[in-house]
């Protein structure tokens, strides 16, 4: 499927130009430098490791642009735009114990980047929020919808599915939230909480729209 969809770029089945190469190289190097330098094995392997992975990201923005111009299915898109994928590829190169610590590198950057986009909503929008309960819902909301939550991205019903646990996950932290907040203060959080829901919900109905 995923060979079918570079095909249809134009472009003999293989080739990549420069300019896409060296995209992925830094795309490889912005997301998983830290995880190839930490690696305790040779310079020629961390190379190929770090290959494997900038092939997949060659793949994948080709895969975008052809979705873009309709050649290609979003499943067709999402498939090579998984964590699933990537780990597939490279698993094939490393130890059990790389793997392992692949995963944890993965999930810490998951984390780190929800946790971040959570900071920047929050303080947008509920800035009457105190530094204190500003970490609490921080920290409630990471409890519930961040740490060790696996997103599932294989078809559109798995989509769907995900945005409802999504959901309940929310409800979770806002029962939670709304017993260690004061009426004013909860007041504020809701603000936050009410763009997730918003989000979460707009997102569902457009998986539901493609089943």
């Amino acid at each position: 499927m995923i060979s079918y969809a570079l095909a249809q770029s134009g472009a003999p089945p293989g080739y990549v130009d420069n300019s896409q190469k060296q995209m992925a190289e830094m795309q490889t190097q912005m997301r998983y430098g830290q995880y190839l330098d930490a690696l305790d094995s040779t310079a020629e392997r961390k190379a190929e490791i770090g290959s494997v992975i900038t092939t997949v990201f060659i793949e994948r923005n080709q895969a975008s642009r052809n979705r873009t111009s309709g050649v290609v299915s979003s499943e067709s898109l999402e498939e090579v735009s998984s964590p699933a994928y990537l780990r597939g590829k490279v698993a094939e190169l490393l130890t059990d114990r790389e793997l392992r610590n692949f995963d944890e590198y993965e999930a810490s950057f998951q984390e780190s980047v929800l946790r971040g986009n959570f900071t920047r909503q929050l303080a947008r929008v509920s800035g009457g929020l105190t530094e204190t309960n500003q970490e609490i819902v921080l920290e409630v909301l990471m409890r519930h919808m961040g740490a060790g939550q696996k997103q599932v991205r294989r078809s559109n019903r798995d989509a769907v599915n995900e945005s409802q646990r999504q959901m309940q996950a929310l409800m979770d932290a806002r029962v939670e939230l709304s017993q260690v907040l004061s009426e004013s203060q909860m007041q504020e959080a809701e603000k936050f909480l009410g763009q997730i829901i918003t989000g979460l919900m707009t997102t569902q109905s457009m998986n539901e729209a493609e089943l």
